[in-house]
């Protein structure tokens, strides 16, 4: 499934704001100001990264799904980004936020329409001649002046700054729902780092106390050994210093374990003091056999960030003409009705009733330069808005360059993760079958330890640094949000809470 052609969120905008909208799409062509065009897509081309032993395989064009995050086969992981979905507090502003640009999108629709209004007044005054265009003296009267009836306004909108407006407001609209979007990839893209880092630290964590029960052991050895006469006390010492000085990295390692289990905590809505997380084990991930690769065209179309861009220019494109009809003639129609009379009792009569109608034009002549300014600065408002989306693009581009190549970089490095691995490993033994034959020292022992300690930890470090760079490769292309099911900003708010607002058509 491929991005919608506009590929915007999927806002769901009142009748009256849709009616307005059509009206102005059907006088668009009569409003001055250029009519905004998409940007072409790039032409350009990812590099591709040399075919390595272990990478995965790329599929070019293929799409991301929205629930990418599945891929990795862990129950857990899919159970913390549904909850995070479901209560993240910053996801949930940000619809709120969206459902808000909706609602201000409706009021300044509603400024192409006319505006009818039914008043009544009741009061009393004292008028003099004068009031008739006589003496003042002439004429004293106190009295009582009731109206009621209806009055219009209308802006003919001849050169269509009304409609030009409108389309700046549904353009910001838009990016308020492409920034909510952003939120919500984005969230998803945390809780599945986290996760990674998470379960990295605690593998860490569980390598290191290994490795301390080790040494231990080699520590009693030595102990043994020295009282036996077959080693020195230097030896002993040595073997003291790296079990005290590995046993001492732990606190570290617990600090940063308990860090990333509060930052899931966090994403998931979570207080401190409820640390109850599924369990996460990195060797309970796996990675994906196949990777997608959407081509530039369609990256344009899914990234939130770029479509953002694309947003501010349009904007930057509608107040260009807003400007220019700053500058034209305005033409507004009034009319109003009512019944007048000093009693009640003759409202509603042929002899109470009063009506005007007519035509208001309105031509700015001297401003002082100010309006043709307000149009020059809009113009260099679009060309900055231009730079701004090609820099998005670029860096779009390149983000999603640097996801491939790490990937291909970590692949590399895997595989001479786990040659130097096992070649430590069997160094590790075999200084161990030998010291304890007295063919070598306890400083080879221990130099041998400390090789093997350093590819286990840099293994699980390179293991989790795979997952993470797959994540980024899903995060970079757009976190496939268009292929959801039901709309992933609007859909889960609570319509009670969301929207008790007077007047709401939400949720009715």
């Amino acid at each position: 499934m491929t991005p919608p052609a506009r590929s915007r969120p999927r806002h769901r905008l009142e009748r009256p704001v849709q009616a307005t909208l059509a009206v102005a799409m059907m006088l668009a062509g009569c409003a001055v100001g250029p009519n905004f065009k998409r940007p072409n897509p790039p032409t350009a081309a990812y590099p591709v990264p040399p075919k390595a032993e272990g990478l995965q395989s790329i599929t070019f064009g293929g799409d991301v799904a929205a629930d990418w995050y599945t891929v990795f086969h862990s129950e857990s992981l899919n159970t913390l980004v549904q909850e995070a979905l479901r209560a993240n507090p910053n996801l949930e502003g940000a619809r709120h936020s969206l459902l808000a640009a909706q609602y201000e999108l409706q009021v300044v629709a509603g400024s192409a329409l006319p505006q009818l209004e039914v008043g009544t007044k009741a009061s009393r005054a004292k008028i003099n001649g004068s009031f008739l265009y006589q003496p003042a003296e002439m004429l004293q009267v106190t009295g009582n002046q009731y109206s009621l009836g209806p009055s219009l306004a209308y802006d003919l909108d001849v050169f269509g700054r009304i409609r030009r407006t409108i389309e700046s407001q549904a353009a910001q609209t838009d990016q308020v729902g492409h920034q909510a979007l952003n939120v919500y990839i984005t969230l998803i893209s945390e809780v599945v780092l986290t996760a990674f880092d998470f379960a990295a630290s605690a593998a860490q964590l569980a390598v290191t106390r290994e490795l301390v029960d080790d040494l231990q052991a080699q520590y009693d050895l030595t102990q043994t050994l020295e009282n036996a006469g077959k080693t020195t006390r230097s030896d002993t010492l040595q073997a003291k210093s790296q079990l005290e000085n590995t046993r001492a990295g732990l606190p570290g390692l617990e600090k940063q374990r308990d860090i990333y289990r509060n930052t899931l905590l966090r994403l998931n809505a979570r207080t401190p003091d409820d640390s109850a997380l599924p369990p996460l084990a990195l060797s309970d991930f796996a990675l994906p056999a196949q990777l997608p690769l959407s081509l530039p065209s369609q990256l344009v179309r899914q990234r939130p960030d770029v479509l953002e861009a694309e947003d501010t220019l349009h904007q930057a494109s509608a107040g260009i003409g807003v400007a220019e009809a700053a500058r034209f003639p305005s033409f507004n129609i009034s009319a109003q009705y009512a019944q007048q009379s000093g009693k009640t009792s003759d409202l509603f009569t042929r002899a109470a009733q009063i009506w005007s109608a007519g035509l208001n034009v309105t031509q700015p002549v001297f401003e002082g330069g100010r309006l043709r300014a307000r149009e020059k600065e809009a113009r260099q408002l679009f060309l900055q808005a231009q730079a701004q989306y090609r820099g998005t693009v670029i860096d779009a581009l390149m983000e999603v360059a640097d996801a491939m190549q790490a990937l291909q970089h970590d692949t590399d490095a895997y595989n001479a993760h786990n040659t130097a691995l096992d070649a430590a490993r069997a160094n590790r033994d075999l200084a161990r079958v030998q010291f304890e034959r007295g063919l070598v020292s306890e400083l080879v022992v221990l130099t041998a330890e400390q090789q093997y300690q350093n590819g286990v930890l840099t293994q699980v470090q390179a293991d989790a640094q795979r997952f993470a760079d797959a994540a980024n490769l899903f995060h970079a292309l757009g976190g496939g949000w268009w292929n959801a099911k039901a709309d992933p900003i609007l859909e889960p708010v609570t319509r009670d809470s969301a929207l008790s607002l007077p007047g709401a058509p939400y949720g009715r």
